[in-house]
């Protein structure tokens, strides 16, 4: 079997598996997220270093064989980008010229150093929340020196961060609906809640989105069952 028959495939199968992998992030826990990932990226590099090695070959002066070459990058680029997003093509995630994946043009890595601490749940105030009414993003809750949750808030025009976090403590049961949302509530003395704001329009929901996927791949959270599971 060919070079390109015998692991050709393999980015195939991550872009057509990339709905797939989306919906299994959303119904299980964080250490299934973190173990899909995993088993998906590592999967990626390894055909991209096979791709690279093809690209430093000598066989690259076959105008046919280059052509390939490239056509594969690009079906790389493309699985990056549909196991965060779902598409092959996104305005916000997008690979850069290292082949990391960014969020609105940052790493991970990068949105990651940007948290703003703000304090224990229950003693936000509406006063302390009001200034980031009109933003959206992500929100971490932390509870013994661990990541218990992270969230996103995209309601740009009807509240941001102040609605949904307010939510969690208020007299209503809108938040806590989910079994992590109930567990918000009840640890609300103990959580110490911090804030990534990603931005405050329509076209910045894409991203948070994106980015509460990856960024729960990445702190391994232990409350984000999603999709009503424990309900």
């Amino acid at each position: 079997m060919g070079f390109w028959n015998k692991v050709g495939k393999l980015v195939e199968f991550a872009i057509e598996k990339g709905p797939e992998v989306i919906e299994t992030l959303q119904q299980e826990g964080a250490k299934k997220q973190a173990s899909i990932q995993k088993e998906r990226a590592a999967q990626l590099k390894n055909y991209e270093r096979k791709v690279t090695q093809a690209a430093n070959s000598s066989r690259m002066s076959n105008p046919e064989f280059a052509k390939k070459v490239q056509e594969e990058r690009v079906k790389i680029e493309k699985a990056k980008v549909k196991i965060y997003t779902g598409n092959t093509e996104s305005n916000s995630v997008k690979t850069n010229s290292n082949g990391e994946i960014t969020f609105g043009g940052l790493t991970v890595s990068q949105w990651n150093s940007r948290w703003v601490n703000l304090g224990i749940l229950s003693s936000l105030t509406l006063e302390d929340l009001s200034r980031y009414n009109k933003h959206i993003g992500l929100y971490k809750a932390e509870m013994n020196g661990k990541v218990a949750y992270v969230g996103k808030a995209i309601e740009y025009s009807n509240g941001g961060f102040r609605k949904r976090l307010r939510d969690y403590v208020r007299n209503s049961d809108s938040a806590r609906t989910h079994r992590s949302g109930r567990k918000m509530n009840d640890n609300a003395d103990y959580l110490r809640i911090s804030i990534l704001i990603v931005g405050d329009s329509a076209e910045d929901v894409e991203t948070v989105i994106a980015l509460e996927t990856a960024m729960i791949m990445k702190l391994k959270p232990n409350w984000n069952v999603q999709n009503n599971r424990g309900k």
